[in-house]
C-alpha cells in the first residue's frame, strides 16, 4: 500500500496494515479518538509517550488554515459571498469536518515519526514466535 492511501486509510505507518483507531467511523463521537495500544500487524506502539499527540494540535491548526485559505477563495473571492456568509459557510464546514480532522492531524503527526518498514511485520511475528511461553512438561531422569 502507498503512503498516501495508507494515510487516507489511517493505517500503521510502519506495516500499512494495522488500524490506527478501534472504530472505523469518526462516529459515534465519544470513540472518536480510542486508539489501540498497539498495531495488530507489526506490534508498533502508537502512543510512544505521556502526551504525544499534543503536537497533532499544530497539524490540525495547519490543516484548518489550509482549510480556510480554500474555502476563501471559493466562497468569497470566487461565488462573491458577502462576509457574514462566508463566515458562516465556514463555520459549518469547520464543525462537520471537525471528527475527521482530528483523526488525519493525529494521523499525520504519527507519520513524521514513523516511516514505512516492509519487514515490520516478519519482525514482529518472529519476535512472538521467540517469546513462547515454555511448556511445563517434565522430564524423567
Amino acid at each position: 500500500m502507498k503512503k498516501s492511501a495508507a494515510i487516507l486509510a489511517m493505517k500503521c505507518p510502519r506495516c500499512h496494515e494495522g488500524d490506527l483507531f478501534t472504530n472505523h467511523s469518526a462516529f459515534p463521537l465519544r470513540s472518536l479518538h480510542k486508539m489501540p495500544e498497539h498495531c495488530k500487524g507489526c506490534g508498533l506502539k502508537f502512543t510512544p509517550e505521556p502526551g504525544f499527540y499534543t503536537g497533532a494540535m499544530y497539524v490540525s491548526y495547519a490543516i484548518n488554515i489550509g482549510l480556510f485559505i480554500t474555502t476563501f477563495f471559493v466562497v468569497y473571492i470566487g461565488l462573491k459571498v458577502e462576509v457574514i456568509s462566508f463566515l458562516m459557510i465556514y463555520g459549518i464546514t469547520l464543525l462537520l469536518l471537525s471528527p475527521f480532522l482530528f483523526r488525519y492531524s493525529r494521523t499525520l503527526f504519527l507519520y513524521l515519526f514513523y516511516s514505512y518498514e516492509p519487514l515490520a511485520k516478519q519482525d514482529y511475528l518472529k519476535s512472538l514466535q521467540l517469546y513462547k511461553p515454555i511448556s511445563t512438561t517434565t522430564v524423567a531422569v
